[in-house]
């Protein structure tokens, strides 16, 4: 089995140029055998052979290779400090670029988007959201969550010095929050791949704490 990991990291690198082969091997196992009871698999190298012959089973594995969860305005004290002494610096400039680094779904973007909107910088401020998984950039864009995540959201969002209420961000219904279309008016969605891609703009904050 150990030959078998090897050789579909390798096979992932060379064909598709994502880098798993320095990964902490028995979580890649973990997420490999949960991907191999979503295939309907019995071995790495079936899987292999999967994903190296349809593009659309790489996104799909990608999925249970890379974490998604995240929350918005995760770790509050960031998002106060980044009010309290980021802001003022960030206002010197007439035009913004703000990169948000493996975006996963969303949740990083959407608290950037509001603290942007409620300190005034919305307007000024282009927003580059950039994951390796598609899946997850689909995902973030539309952003929906489920309501039962929303209590979290909320703490969260006041812990870190709201202005306003987080209801005022989001429409609810058949169980899920819809966030306000317009918080991504200035966003663009791409595929990235931190190892292997390139710089594509200066930018005068990178956030990349889903990575």
């Amino acid at each position: 089995r150990a030959i078998e990991l090897d050789l579909l990291v390798e096979a992932i690198w060379r064909q598709y140029q994502y880098d798993f082969r320095s990964y902490a091997r028995a979580s890649l196992e973990r997420r490999l055998d949960r991907a191999l009871a979503h295939f309907q698999l019995s071995s790495l190298s079936q899987l292999q052979h999967v994903v190296l012959h349809d593009p659309a089973a790489l996104n799909v594995l990608l999925s249970f290779l890379t974490i998604q969860v995240s929350e918005m305005f995760r770790d509050p004290a960031y998002f106060a400090a980044l009010r309290r002494d980021v802001v003022p610096h960030l206002r010197t400039w007439p035009s913004l670029k703000v990169w948000v680094a493996g975006v996963a779904n969303g949740e990083e973007f959407y608290s950037l988007a509001i603290l942007f909107r409620e300190e005034g910088l919305e307007d000024r401020t282009l927003f580059y959201c950039t994951d390796i998984n598609r899946a997850a950039l689909v995902r973030a864009e539309a952003g929906i969550y489920p309501m039962d995540r929303i209590a979290g959201f909320t703490a969260n969002y006041q812990a870190a010095g709201g202005k306003r209420s987080l209801a005022d961000y989001y429409t609810a219904g058949f169980g899920a929050a819809r966030f306000d279309p317009t918080l991504r008016r200035r966003a663009v969605f791409a595929d990235h791949n931190l190892a292997s891609d390139e710089v594509f703009s200066e930018v005068q904050l990178v956030s990349s704490r889903n990575v």
